[in-house]
């Protein structure tokens, strides 16, 4: 099975030590986003995959390659063109304080400014058996949401599985009315197999009603024709609280157990939740025991430092099973 995921790579920089930015000189570097987080994920699970972007001709585009390769994901499908890069401070949360992202250049990124013409999209789906797309394709330019949409819509054609998720951000979305977001997200998730999102999304988004998530999902797969709609549930806390999920299928509702946290790292872990639901359907598990499996891969994201998910599918399993020792020898 092999796993094309499409959206952007930000570089990300950490103060270290739980540090401010005004108390720091230096900073942890990495590269991610939703596409790579997945990506990750899938790869440490076994499968093949490879990321679908354009990153800036430059030491930092290759940089930028050099960490995705590293993860296990192949480069192949990576383009590169312009001078910039979209990159985030991440000022982690300790105790009470949240963790605060700060946002720079992400809209006159080489991806941001990227268009349909950069892609062979026919080409590339012929090639793949399950395609990504990140639902911040939508709201950073005109270019790659038609590429996304375009995507998504030949892919369906093909008969291929379209995963997507919301990832909406009112940050990106400042200049535009609600109806008008609505629109855009409208455009694509007829064609889409497997959703990620959650309440807010269906309620305020796409102004949706219903009293649980079971109501809202039901009409939302009802009125789109998607085949899975999951997403993750947590507790508000920095330094713990409880994370659960669910999965909503044709044949019906599902959720998992609730797990206590211990939080290393906020970000990221919901594209380990999506890697753990993608699995699941790869592997034709029930709908309760992949929805666990996702939870599970959510909560050990949350001890690893870094939004890519690093966690292989045995410690999974054995953490699902209650078979982890706190040494492995």
């Amino acid at each position: 099975m092999k796993i094309l995921a499409f959206g952007e790579v930000m570089m990300r920089l950490t103060p270290p030590e739980y540090k401010l930015i005004e108390q720091t000189t230096t900073v942890d570097l990495s590269f991610n986003g939703t596409g790579v987080n997945i990506l990750s994920g899938l790869s440490h699970f076994g499968y093949q995959t490879s990321l679908l972007t354009q990153l800036p001709d430059n030491h930092v585009g290759k940089a930028a390659a050099g960490f995705v390769r590293k993860l296990g994901i192949d480069d192949s499908n990576i383009g590169y063109s312009g001078n910039h890069i979209g990159l985030y401070f991440l000022e982690m949360g300790y105790g009470n304080r949240p963790s605060e992202v700060t946002y720079l250049e992400r809209l006159n990124s080489a991806f941001g400014v990227s268009t349909l013409a950069d892609y062979d999209i026919e080409k590339i789906i012929n090639e793949f058996d399950i395609i990504h797309i990140c639902g911040i394709t939508l709201s950073l330019g005109e270019g790659t949401r038609e590429a996304a949409t375009e995507l998504a819509e030949k892919a369906h054609q093909s008969g291929k599985i379209v995963c997507f998720d919301f990832n909406f951000r009112p940050s990106l979305n400042k200049n535009h009315s609600h109806e008008w977001i609505k629109k855009q997200y409208e455009r694509i998730l007829p064609y889409c197999t497997v959703v990620f999102g959650g309440e807010r999304d269906l309620k305020e988004l796409l102004d949706f009603s219903g009293d649980t998530i079971e109501q809202l999902s039901q009409k939302f797969m009802e009125k789109y024709g998607v085949q899975y709609f999951s997403g993750s549930k947590r507790s508000k806390s920095n330094t713990g609280g409880h994370l659960s999920g669910f999965l909503h299928t044709s044949k019906g509702f599902s959720e998992s157990p609730t797990y206590e946290l211990k939080i290393f790292d906020r970000i990221g872990t919901g594209d380990a939740f999506a890697a753990g639901v993608i699995t699941g359907i790869i592997e034709e598990w029930s709908a309760t025991r992949t929805v666990n499996f996702a939870v599970c891969n959510a909560v050990l994201a949350h001890t690893t430092f870094g939004d890519s998910p690093l966690i292989e599918k045995d410690m999974v399993e054995k953490f699902m099973n209650n078979e982890l020792n706190s040494v492995i020898r």
